[in-house]
């Protein structure tokens, strides 16, 4: 798999027409599957390094001949879509039809103001220090119980300022569209913590890759700027 990775990464094609474009110059991969919610698990996070607004998450399915994407637009949609793998692999355009495009409603934003970024004492991973940062509710300890309400933790690299914080959901965004509070930097791992101290999930990067893809929508269903 991790071979299909390289090969996608490294291989430039051309694909698709103008439209409203989105541009990822970097791919993210991790040793656990990113979970930005229930329905979306990937193995690969294509990213914009200067404009942390959207992101592309990417899955390959082995028994599959296609492969699933979903690009998540904080400022107002979402891209579903498949292609077969073999074009994904080759096209540096992914043109999309108004059908896989839906409206993303931040139905949550008020949330922010239940969550504060907190820094913590620098971490060493091999030697090498890094920003340790997390993203905790201020509610009662046992509201958090009630809700299963886990801290993120971000280990965030020093010497990586020219890249935008990657955050997966819409209230770690909208914070830190708020408040700034998490540096700049590639983050090197991120792990939650719930309410008993226990870590339920971690993931560290173990490969970035430069690259130049690009995504396209059809203009009259951008719904970050129009209300249709």
């Amino acid at each position: 798999m991790m071979r299909l990775f390289i090969f996608f990464l490294g291989f430039m094609g051309s694909f698709g027409f103008s439209q409203k474009q989105y541009h990822f110059d970097y791919a993210l991969i991790y040793d656990n599957p990113i979970s930005v919610d229930k329905e979306t698990k990937s193995d690969l996070l294509l990213i914009n390094s200067k404009d942390n607004s959207y992101y592309t998450f990417v899955s390959f399915d082995k028994d599959s001949i296609e492969t699933s994407f979903r690009l998540i637009d904080f400022k107002g949609l979402v891209v579903n879509s498949k292609i077969k793998k073999e074009v994904f692999y080759k096209a540096e355009t992914l043109s999309n039809e108004c059908n896989s495009v839906y409206r993303f409603s931040n139905i949550y934003i008020y949330k922010i103001k239940e969550y504060d970024f907190i820094k913590h004492q620098d971490t060493t991973i091999n030697d090498i220090v890094y920003f340790h940062y997390s993203i905790k509710s201020n509610k009662s300890l046992a509201y958090q119980k009630k809700k299963k309400i886990e801290a993120i933790h971000y280990i965030v690299d020093k010497n990586s300022e020219k890249f935008m914080p990657s955050l997966y959901r819409a209230t770690e965004y909208n914070k830190w569209i708020e408040t700034s509070k998490l540096p700049y930097g590639i983050i090197k791992m991120r792990y939650f913590v719930n309410i008993e101290g226990k870590i339920t999930f971690k993931q560290e990067l173990i490969k970035l890759v430069k690259i130049n893809r690009n995504i396209t929508i059809p203009e009259e269903c951008d719904y970050t700027i129009s209300p249709k």
